[in-house]
């Protein structure tokens, strides 16, 4: 998430979309006031974001009125830590943090990516931080998105982070097809100054093995799977399953 509030924008970030990509890119025009959420030390994001000449984390902890829940409030009660604000915070939660004006008056906009593909990868990245830390026997394609659709759904469908109510909630839905001349149409129309263009190289790229099409790689249950966990997106913003 970025909120910049010297370019009154909102960029509410999605999975599997460029999102980490598109926040180094974005932060580059950042200042002192904004709020920009970290990105993973561990994985060396952020020192690719300070190569990149973007700026760190800032402004991302909640004030102590914002906390919520337990376990929040447990951790500043106890440890003295405040919770902070993720990458991927929904917009429900940006607006109470902005407060009715602001929200209305920024621009706020998130990048989508046609939910077959986005699965895929998804599935593939998945694999990769689970093989990384030693394990084997990752589930196949068809038993992991099984598995997504009973128990963890909203991991595969990115509606609920830019909507409120089923509603839209951005003024504008990058498509991560065309996600670079998307972004170049953006700068012009908020009449942007800086460099806010993707690096070349993909923070969370590269972890896909097999790089056929994904017609070529899902089967007839696997696709209908996503067609009923993502029919939101799929209806709304007019995605269809194309063929290689």
């Amino acid at each position: 998430m970025i909120i910049s509030h010297r370019h009154q924008f909102v960029f509410i970030k999605t999975r599997k979309t460029a999102g980490s990509s598109l926040e180094i890119g974005l932060s580059r025009v950042c200042g002192p006031q904004d709020i920009v959420t970290p990105l993973s030390e561990h994985r060396g994001e952020e020192s690719f974001r300070r190569q990149e000449g973007g700026i760190g984390p800032i402004n991302y902890l909640k004030p102590v009125s914002r906390h919520r829940g337990f376990k929040e409030w447990r951790r500043l009660l106890t440890r003295g830590q405040r919770a902070s604000y993720g990458q991927h915070t929904r917009a429900h939660e940006i607006r109470d943090l902005l407060g009715e004006d602001k929200w209305n008056r920024y621009y706020r906009f998130t990048v989508e990516r046609n939910p077959w593909d986005r699965a895929l990868s998804r599935y593939w990245w998945q694999k990769h931080r689970w093989e990384s830390k030693g394990r084997t026997e990752f589930p196949s394609l068809s038993e992991y998105l099984a598995w997504m659709e009973m128990h963890k759904p909203h991991w595969l469908s990115n509606w609920g982070h830019y909507t409120i109510n089923d509603e839209l909630a951005v003024h504008k839905v990058l498509r991560y097809e065309t996600l670079s001349a998307d972004l170049e149409a953006l700068q012009s129309e908020l009449d942007m100054d800086g460099d806010i263009s993707l690096p070349t190289y993909r923070a969370k790229g590269g972890f896909r093995k097999d790089s056929r099409h994904y017609s070529e790689v899902l089967g007839p249950e696997d696709r209908a799977i996503i067609e009923r966990v993502c029919h939101h997106e799929i209806s709304v913003l007019g995605y269809r399953f194309e063929d290689a």
